[in-house]
């Protein structure tokens, strides 16, 4: 956007985020970010950001009602503080993420593993 003053022209500029995909939450209600793996955080004017250095189970805890948001996030992809906004940035389309959900982490997952498992030597041993 460009306005005219005294003759001159003079380029107002806006921070802006590129991303493949990503969410934002208004970070007045956060209460609380676990990140399972490493990062690096850095102070910036209006906050903060962390660039994950490898993927990563991440947990937004929330002040209100004991509600949490849990994503997994890829190596490079950041979190931000930018005044209100927290905001999750993704380099990959929301696609790649889906195989990158780590299911055997639910006891769920592990008891119909251990069940498959189970019934194939069951199988092989009749």
């Amino acid at each position: 956007m460009a306005e005219q003053s005294n003759n001159e022209n003079v380029v107002k500029t806006q921070a802006q985020t590129e991303a493949a995909s990503g969410t934002i939450i208004n970070a007045a209600q956060m209460q609380s970010i676990d990140i399972s793996d490493r990062f690096t955080r850095t102070i910036t004017e209006t906050g903060w950001c962390i660039k994950l250095e490898t993927s990563a189970r991440v947990t937004i805890n929330f002040i209100t009602s004991m509600r949490k948001h849990e994503v997994t996030l890829m190596q490079d992809d950041t979190i931000e503080r930018d005044g209100d906004d927290l905001i999750l940035t993704r380099n990959q389309p929301t696609d790649a993420y889906r195989s990158q959900r780590n299911v055997s982490a639910s006891p769920l997952a592990r008891n119909t593993d251990r069940t498959q498992a189970s019934e194939l030597s069951e199988d092989s041993t009749a």
